[in-house]
């Protein structure tokens, strides 16, 4: 029995990439969808939430809110009361387009099994993640070995780490158009930031 589970762990140690693209496919699978999350660090927990439909996502934790229009991402910041403009990036992280960053992990970053672990009764595979272009971010990611859906990333180590919990994803009414839309009305006190090429 000993041999078999052994057996069993060396397969899925060399086959990141197929739990990688399992998760991938689960994602896209999902058409529009729902997440609710819990961001902590060191300086404690924040919850937040993003909506995905197709390219177009809007996201909120705390005070900040990311929306993607399709054509132009607007930051959000309702502290200080101001709207960053901007095109979309190449950078498919959690941070900054949450409708891809799931999508084909495989090719965009070195990855490596990094064995089993248990939380809140889930059976969930650890890979490490990092990206191929130098500088940028390392992470771990806790993936449902059941559902195949992320389970929890882990940015960073030590004091500095960072982890969002996904406690719930959800298929969605992808009909409401309405709120993938930046409506200026309702920011009339907001100091809009241009950096749009």
């Amino acid at each position: 029995m000993l041999g078999l589970l052994c057996s069993a762990g060396s397969l899925t140690a060399q086959n990141s990439q197929e739990i990688l693209r399992e998760l991938s496919q689960r994602i896209s699978q999902l058409g529009a969808y729902s997440v609710d999350f819990v961001m902590s660090s060191a300086e404690g927990e924040a919850n937040g939430s993003y909506v995905v439909n197709g390219e177009k996502f809007r996201i909120a934790t705390g005070a900040i809110e990311l929306l993607y229009d399709g054509n132009t991402v607007y930051e959000i910041d309702h502290t200080v009361k101001e709207i960053a403009l901007d095109n979309m990036g190449e950078n498919y992280t959690f941070w900054s387009n949450p409708a891809q960053a799931f999508a084909m992990l495989d090719s965009r970053y070195e990855h490596q099994f990094d064995g089993f672990t248990e939380s809140q009764g889930k059976h969930l595979y650890r890979i490490k993640l990092s990206a191929q272009s130098k500088g940028d971010e390392v992470f771990v990611l806790l993936i449902d070995s059941t559902s195949k859906l992320p389970f929890k990333a882990i940015y960073g180590q030590g004091v500095h780490a960072v982890s969002i919990r996904f406690v719930r994803i959800r298929t969605t009414d992808n009909s409401d158009e309405n709120q993938f839309k930046f409506d200026s009305s309702k920011y009339k006190e907001y100091e809009l930031i241009e950096l749009r090429n």
